[in-house]
Order: structure tokens, then sequence, then C-alpha cells
């Protein structure tokens, strides 16, 4: 069973159905050296995605978790989904655009560190483990 870690300040975020959902799979499906984090900020602009897993052998993955039916999404562009809710027509972020910027950034963040580093071979420099990102919608 996978080891949820959670934000300190639970009441900042409680999570959704879609992301509770989405956690209680990860405990149950993925063995026991996984770790996985839960809006957890990173850095100066405390940049935060959904879910954050660790397995020391995969490497890193970055999940955003959105709680939307696919009935409710209109259209999707790279950067915005057109969603209808119970207030109208409205506008938010792509969850790929999302999980790939706060990738990035968490990515970055580690680099900084030497020993978290390839030092030989093609990535010579980069993340001494693979990284991804993506979106999960439990609906």
């Amino acid at each position: 069973m996978a080891t949820i870690i959670r934000n300190s300040d639970q009441k900042r975020k409680p999570m959704t159905r879609g992301e509770r959902r989405f956690a209680d799979r990860l405990e149950d499906f993925l063995e026991d050296d996984y770790l996985c984090w839960f809006d957890i900020p990173v850095g100066e602009k405390r940049r935060y995605t959904d879910f954050v897993i660790l397995h020391p052998a995969r490497g890193l993955l970055f999940l955003e978790v959105k709680d939307w039916s696919l009935d409710n999404i209109r259209s999707i562009t790279p950067d915005i989904v057109e969603l209808q809710t119970n207030n109208g027509l409205k506008h938010f972020s792509n969850p790929l655009l999302q999980a790939r910027q706060c990738a990035t950034h968490y990515v970055r963040r580690i680099e900084r560190d030497n020993l978290m580093l390839q030092t030989t071979g093609k990535y010579q420099g980069k993340l001494c483990c693979p990284w991804g990102y993506g979106a999960v919608l439990p609906k």
C-alpha cells in the first residue's frame, strides 16, 4: 500500500471527492515503496500540484486531479478548458498545462541540488531520475 503524505496545513485545502477517490486508489493499488504527496507547496511561489508520486526506481510523477464530468466540458485547447457549471460557462487552465508547469517548477528546484543530477552520459546535469506529468479525471 502506498503512503499518502498530506500538507501539514489540513485546513488549507480539503480533498475533493475525486481527489479522495484517486488517493484511495493509489493506496490500494500501488506497492509499499511508493510515496505520494498531496497538495505540498514548493518554492518561493508556493506552487502546488495535487499529487506528486515517487518510486525509487521509476521516478517522479506529477498529477493534477479535476472533478469534471465529460458532459460538462464544452471545449479544450492546449491552454484553456471551457466548462459548463451551475454558474454558467467558466474558463479554467488546462489541467495538463497546470501539471506540466508545476512539474517543471518542482524539477528545476530539485536540480539545484548537485546530488540529484546525472553526472555522466546523455543526461548529464539533468535530474537523476525520470519524471512525468499528467491529468486525472476521476469521473
